[in-house]
């Protein structure tokens, strides 16, 4: 393994057990986070291939699910929105 730090001439970084813990935190919620988002894109597409299947035999059926397909996508729309003039960034530590 590759040295990054020269520990003769300059002290070693402070990391104590709290700042391990919290980037243990950190990247648990990143996961947690990409999985949700994994989620709910796959229940959009079911969502979509629902009701654009099921047009023919239960039309009522395929109106909700293009409905919900509508709802969901201007709340993630707005969120988004939200979420960026608010200035977050995932990759910020």
């Amino acid at each position: 393994m590759k040295q990054i730090y020269d520990f003769d001439r300059y002290p070693p970084p402070v990391l104590n057990e709290n700042m391990l813990r919290d980037k243990l935190e950190k990247r648990s919620k990143k996961r947690q986070i990409i999985l949700l988002a994994a989620g709910g894109v796959l229940l959009q597409i079911t969502a979509l291939l629902l009701g654009v299947l099921t047009c023919d035999r239960y039309p009522m059926l395929s109106v909700c699910c293009l409905v919900y397909q509508l709802v969901s996508m201007s709340g993630g729309g707005v969120i988004a929105v939200i979420y960026a003039q608010k200035g977050g960034n995932f990759h910020h530590e």
